[in-house]
């Protein structure tokens, strides 16, 4: 059974690795993967742009865009690189039931490699991916038996680690953590049962939360931090439009029903082997405690979105394989075993088809097209405007880059006016449009209609549209041009049945230049309409496509 579960375990790594390359990105995922890019290029988080997440998942991506430059579809790179942490989850796992048994410490990892919800988030650039990851990385730690120096400060180090890759950890974490010093306390200097080497415990707490002090204090960003992250991170979460957590987590109980069952069996065993009169004190006591406390981290939150699962289902993983023993040590007939056996493989093949499913739609084909078109049509030092940083490696233009529905119904102003002021002072020639466009304030959105053209469903190049009078046959009115940069007329054939006139200088030809700024246009002749637009990067001049299905943009 072992060799089996050997084989199911390398062909699951692969089914996650092709699952991370290809699975279609979220809207949040670039949101992270800009903030990952704009750290790479020396910016700070709270200081020079919002930002209300614990920063780990962006300090430890930005070095991806130093390496790789900054073509938007290195994005995949950082989900490459999220295989890291998935992977260490999974070594994490197995050792958490090494004292069950080889079977037990297999059971885990192909177990949570098997969880579509699980798998779904832990693949993407997610700071809860990471966070989950090195929660259960400590909790490993402190059970590796035998207990060492190493293995103590390690626990240590990942546990601080956990909590600086989101303000969620400081809940589950700080749960274990104060049962650990109270056990400390408890004993009052006898040999401690949950810690193998305390002093090197805290030396590890101390040696991380003093890299945390040192990056704040050299960045100079403490009271912006505290500012952001938790200052108005609370103001946020009382007035964000929440829902109940049952929300999401009913749909993963209808989607792996035997993943959560099997861990409830596992998770009454453990716990019950913990109330026996002759039981030590051992580190499944973390390990059942993790369970509570990060189903609260995910409960207690005014809109628990799905992905906030991730360490609750990480901490079931070994109680599930534990619960796959249990059961199959019911069944003491060969026949039972048998059926027991064929219930296990049916099981892993319809969980296995199940994350398979996760592909559907295309995966990520099409928004690989619209990064490759934004490599094209701007430059690294082009502004481009989404209201998600779904660009992902090009400058933005206004300290909110991104805005949830809290932020675009309190920053209504702002939003209105000091956003399109910003566009024009930054020159922002591009924009992506994304799924919360529509919930933008309606003076944004007019002046992104008129002076954003659709290149495609997704991208809009700056540019205006006119229409002339038929009556007249002239038209007065004027071009802002965003940058001193080249423009054209569109279509090219308004020149042949009219004139044109900027600044009181005839165009003679479809593409000229202008600086930047407002410029006078008359256009005298017969052609019901045209547009003046930017000439993008790759100096091909386009047509505007109006109606183009939007398809880039996707929730989860």
């Amino acid at each position: 059974m072992r060799w089996g579960l050997g084989v199911v375990l390398a062909a699951l790594a692969l089914q996650a690795a092709r699952l991370a390359l290809h699975k279609a990105f979220s809207i949040d995922e670039f949101q992270y993967a800009h903030a990952a890019w704009l750290m790479a290029h020396g910016q700070v988080p709270y200081r020079d742009f919002f930002e209300v997440h614990f920063p780990l998942v962006y300090q430890g991506l930005a070095p991806l865009f130093r390496l790789l430059g900054d073509d938007p579809r290195n994005v995949l790179a950082l989900r490459a690189a999220m295989l890291v942490p998935l992977a260490g989850a999974c070594a994490s796992v197995f050792v958490l039931n090494r004292r069950e048994g080889r079977t037990a410490a297999l059971l885990a990892p192909v177990l949570l490699l098997l969880s579509p919800a699980y798998l779904h988030f832990a693949t993407e650039v997610r700071p809860d991916a990471l966070t989950a990851a090195l929660f259960l990385g400590a909790l490993a730690a402190l059970a590796v038996q035998p207990g060492s120096v190493s293995s103590s400060f390690l626990s240590g180090v990942l546990l601080v680690a956990a909590g600086w890759g989101s303000q969620k950890a400081l809940f589950f974490g700080g749960v274990v953590g104060a049962v650990l010093v109270g056990e400390l306390l408890l004993r009052r200097g006898r040999t401690p049962s949950l810690i193998a080497a305390p002093r090197a415990f805290f030396l590890g707490v101390v040696t991380a939360l003093s890299a945390v002090a040192a990056y704040l204090t050299v960045t100079g960003s403490w009271r912006a931090w505290w500012h952001w992250c938790f200052v108005w991170a609370s103001e946020h979460q009382r007035h964000y439009p929440g829902f109940s957590w049952r929300e999401y987590l009913v749909p993963a109980l209808g989607e792996q029903p035997a993943f959560f069952l099997l861990a409830a069996v596992g998770f009454a065993a453990t716990f019950r082997g913990l109330l026996k009169p002759d039981a030590r004190v051992t580190p499944d006591v973390l390990l059942v405690l993790a369970v509570p406390a990060t189903f609260g981290a995910y409960a207690l939150q005014r809109a628990p979105f799905p992905y906030s699962l991730l360490p609750f289902l990480g901490v079931l993983a070994p109680f599930a394989a534990r619960g796959v023993l249990t059961v199959l040590a019911r069944l003491r007939t060969p026949l039972g075993r048998t059926v027991g056996l064929v219930g296990l493989g049916g099981l892993f093949a319809v969980q296995a088809a199940l994350v398979d499913a996760r592909l559907d739609g295309g995966g990520n084909a099409r928004q690989r097209e619209v990064l490759a078109r934004i490599a094209t049509l701007t430059g690294p030092e082009d502004v481009v405007y989404d209201n998600s940083g779904g660009f992902v490696s090009r400058p933005h233009a206004h300290f909110y880059f991104y805005t949830d529905a809290y932020l675009r119904g309190s920053l209504v102003d702002l939003l209105s006016h000091d956003l399109p002021r910003a566009l024009v002072e930054q020159g922002c020639v591009l924009r992506v449009d994304d799924l919360r466009t529509s919930g933008l304030p309606p003076a944004l959105r007019r002046f992104l209609d008129a002076h954003y053209q659709p290149f495609d469903g997704d991208l809009y190049l700056w540019g205006q549209r006119y229409r002339v009078p038929a009556d007249s046959g002239a038209l007065d009115d004027q071009f802002l041009a965003v940058r001193a940069d080249r423009y054209f007329l569109q279509p090219a054939s308004a020149l042949d049945t009219g004139a044109l006139f900027l600044d009181g200088a005839r165009i003679t030809t479809p593409e000229f230049t202008l600086s930047k700024g407002p410029h006078t246009l008359r256009y005298e002749g017969r052609a019901e309409g045209f547009q003046l637009l930017w000439l993008p990067r790759d100096a091909k001049r386009w047509t505007p496509r109006p109606g183009a299905p939007p398809m880039y943009s996707r929730l989860f």
